[in-house]
């Protein structure tokens, strides 16, 4: 399954930890093509050693000179190689996620089968630049995964800490496109591939924007295009999401048996939140201890929006919310929890902070947020939060024409989800406006970066072939939404 990591913030992320990297000692010595000396490793949770090795970038790329940054590199050598089509970058999302810490994620997608994958840490987000900071939500406090990750106060104490020691301005998705292709020629490669989900999709088109001719193919999956201007669409996207949870639910018929009145009773509940946080409890995820917490009508909403980022969490919410109705808070919570503890601990807030906030957030306008929020559940907090929060970052030096229309020409496959949250399908027509060859493919009952045989099976014949003509799709006609959680059946008395 294709990771997310926050983006909700965008992208949850499966963190898988970092092991034996070749020392710094072995990367080429700057931001020459002189290669780039891999060595034998191990990562945790993998099995299959590996090849692993940092190479070296200006943090000013510009200058050129001052501060360098060891970008690490992960190489998943092919099972049964095809050299002459190319490897593929696999590129994380967030923004925020360290690629290389997805390694054993990545492994199990299946490109590795028949091409090299290359993961390349971000600036930003790996040993030696990691722009970590701290979270409102904590296993100390776990009320505060349930209110989202941004806090004005807290935004500001990262800002003065990494300052000291990072310049923020640098930090930028176009630098990290540079890097790659810095890192693409020092390792030889004229073309690769490009796979990303989620936040990872927009660090691709940008790389394809700058610097496309080195790009064969690329596979894009739940798309966020530059005019998306994160997280102002949360809200509009989250109740389309819902929207369609309902059409779903009204269409199956163990689902609609369950729960006929599932819009009604979820209005219900949420109302039951707004008029005053409800006091239940948790067992907490590492101690598994009986811990109290309140469910705020932000913390409800906000994990609604969460779990649908997953298919099998988003089946589950009918009969999390009947319970809840039923005076039963706490197998929601307990949900609430788990999700967006996944979601929120997954992304380096710093750089989350340098991107979002100079390439997004400051291009929403106060009285952006009321028309596009209005009727959602979810309403204006998330968007005015994250705002608030950015108020005071430091600017990033972007590339003046940065925000105009541009075309790329690369033969693509975009896949959105019916029911994902975060990147509808529309965004994913617009991506296809401007990528002539590209085909966009809908998931049925897929969410946030759906991943099932017949998405690996098209995106081998794309990795393959490095065209999107004659790809068999047909697949997609027969693909299965997961079904829903239905309440236990009632015990014989026989």
């Amino acid at each position: 399954m294709q990771k997310l990591t926050i983006t909700a913030l965008a992208l949850a992320c499966a963190a898988v930890l970092w092991a034996s990297f070749a020392s710094p000692d072995h990367a080429t010595s700057g931001s020459t093509a002189a290669g780039v000396k891999l060595t034998p490793c191990h990562i945790d949770g993998v099995k299959e050693q590996l090849r692993c090795g940092v190479y070296n970038v200006f943090e000013n790329r510009r200058t050129r000179t001052g501060r360098k940054l060891p970008l690490k590199i992960v190489v998943i050598p092919a099972r049964q190689p095809h050299p002459d089509q190319g490897p593929i970058f696999y590129m994380a999302g967030g923004p925020g996620e360290t690629a290389t810490e997805l390694a054993g994620f990545v492994i199990d997608g299946g490109d590795a089968d028949e091409h090299d994958i290359v993961l390349v840490d971000e600036r930003g987000t790996g040993d030696g630049h990691r722009l970590d900071c701290k979270s409102p939500g904590s296993d100390d406090n776990l009320e505060g995964y349930l209110n989202g990750p941004f806090d004005p106060a807290a935004a500001r104490a990262c800002r003065d800490e990494l300052a000291k020691k990072y310049d923020l301005s640098q930090y930028t998705t176009p630098n990290f496109a540079d890097d790659i292709d810095e890192v693409r020629a020092a390792m030889g490669f004229d073309k690769i591939n490009i796979n990303a989900g989620s936040f990872g999709t927009y660090a691709a088109q940008i790389y394809m924007r700058r610097h496309g001719e080195h790009v064969r193919s690329a596979y894009l999956t739940s798309l966020v295009p530059l005019s998306n201007r994160v997280p102002l669409f949360h809200a509009q996207g989250a109740q389309w999401g819902l929207d369609q949870l309902f059409k779903e639910c009204d269409e199956d018929v163990a689902c609609h048996a369950a729960y006929p009145r599932f819009r009604e009773d979820f209005a219900a509940v949420l109302n039951l939140v707004r008029k005053e946080p409800v006091a239940t409890w948790v067992k907490h995820p590492v101690s598994g201890a009986r811990t109290e917490i309140k469910l705020t009508e932000r913390g409800f909403a906000d994990a609604v929006r969460v779990m649908m980022y997953r298919s099998q969490r988003a089946r589950e919410v009918p009969f999390l919310v009947e319970q809840a109705l039923a005076g039963d808070f706490s197998p929601f919570a307990e949900a609430a929890v788990r999700a967006s503890r996944d979601i929120y601990t997954g992304a380096r807030m710093g750089l989350h902070y340098c991107i979002t906030c100079n390439e997004f957030v400051r291009r929403i306008r106060s009285e952006d947020v009321e028309p596009v929020t209005r009727g959602s559940f979810l309403g204006t907090w998330r968007v005015r939060d994250q705002m608030a929060a950015c108020e005071n970052w430091p600017k990033t030096d972007l590339p003046a024409d940065y925000f105009e229309p541009f075309r790329l020409e690369v033969p693509a496959v975009l896949v959105s989800g019916d029911t994902d949250p975060a990147s509808p399908p529309k965004w994913g027509e617009e991506v296809k406006s401007f990528m002539p060859n590209a085909i966009h493919l809908i998931v049925p009952g897929g969410a946030h970066t759906p991943e099932n045989a017949c998405t690996r099976s098209i995106r081998s014949q794309l990795f393959r072939t490095g065209t999107t003509q004659g790809l068999d799709t047909g697949c997609m006609t027969k693909v299965q939404p997961a079904p829903f959680k239905l309440p236990p059946r009632p015990k014989s008395n026989s």
